[in-house]
């Protein structure tokens, strides 16, 4: 068995976080519908994707994010329309995960496809602070937050899903883009 286990700062957003709207506008994904934008390569795509990610909630936020952050939601994460263009803007910023409260299944199966795990953790917005160092074990399906000692648990993946994040997700080896 692989050790998976993810390192990064928490970025914590409360509220719904809409796919259309908060996560990733919907005039982003109208462009890459476009003759120019289904040009893109998948990698072009996702930098695209990232310089509007989350600003609407944080005009800044794509300058925040370091490689290998995890974003910290409430309840509501995902919600909207079945368009995976959040996704890709939430890779294409340098996010490693997505923990939670609750989100919609279709936001979460985006996630997966795309190779950005995303876990439904009870209590963590409670226990978790933008800023503060998070340790995600996909293996044990634990949650350290290394700035605080709090230590919460969630259901582990089965092995398979584990497999296709190792692998970049689903599109990845379609794409030509393994971890991009």
């Amino acid at each position: 068995m692989t050790t998976r286990i993810l390192r990064g700062r928490a970025h914590c957003f409360d509220g719904v976080l809409d796919v259309d709207w908060e996560i990733c506008p919907i005039e982003d994904l109208n462009y890459l519908r476009s003759a120019e934008g289904c040009a893109l390569s998948y990698g072009e795509k996702q930098h695209f994707l990232s310089r509007n990610c989350l600003t609407r909630l944080d005009p800044d936020f794509p300058n925040k994010v370091a490689p290998g952050d995890i974003l910290v939601g409430n309840k509501g994460v995902g919600w909207g329309h079945d368009h995976d263009h959040a996704v890709m803007a939430l890779k294409g910023v340098g996010l490693s995960a997505v923990i939670c409260e609750t989100t919609r299944q279709n936001f979460q199966r985006n996630c997966l496809h795309h190779g950005l795990p995303l876990v439904k953790v009870a209590g963590v917005f409670a226990s978790v602070a933008t800023g503060d160092l998070l340790e995600l074990d996909l293996n044990a399906g634990t949650l350290l937050n290394e700035t605080s000692g709090a230590r919460l648990t969630f259901k582990p993946y089965p092995e398979f899903i584990l497999e296709t994040l190792d692998a970049g997700g689903l599109y990845a080896g379609h794409l030509g883009h393994a971890n991009t």
